[in-house]
């Protein structure tokens, strides 16, 4: 996730300067799209965001692996210590 950050201001920013610049543009990619385009940074955008999305989705797995695991050691433990009780 970090390299997608990374890679995405490292596109982003010098794009931004450039569309400060230029004197025409078309209206669907607008300023930053038609800079992204001449630069070549298209791409690489995607890639970005692509990395930054599979990132997030293994630290969202990573919590959520560790939390299952945690409740699943917890009900083994109740369930032990339930069965050692005598009656």
């Amino acid at each position: 996730m970090f390299c997608g950050v990374i890679l995405y201001l490292g596109i982003y920013i010098p794009a931004s300067k450039i569309s400060s610049t230029l004197g025409g543009w078309s209206t669907p990619p607008g300023r930053l799209g038609t800079a992204l385009s001449e630069t070549g940074g298209t791409m690489p955008l995607i890639y970005a965001v692509i990395m930054m999305a599979a990132g997030a989705c293994l630290l969202l797995w990573g919590c959520f692996l560790d939390d299952i695991l945690r409740k699943k050691d917890r009900n083994q433990v109740e369930a032990s210590q339930q069965s050692s009780i005598p009656n």
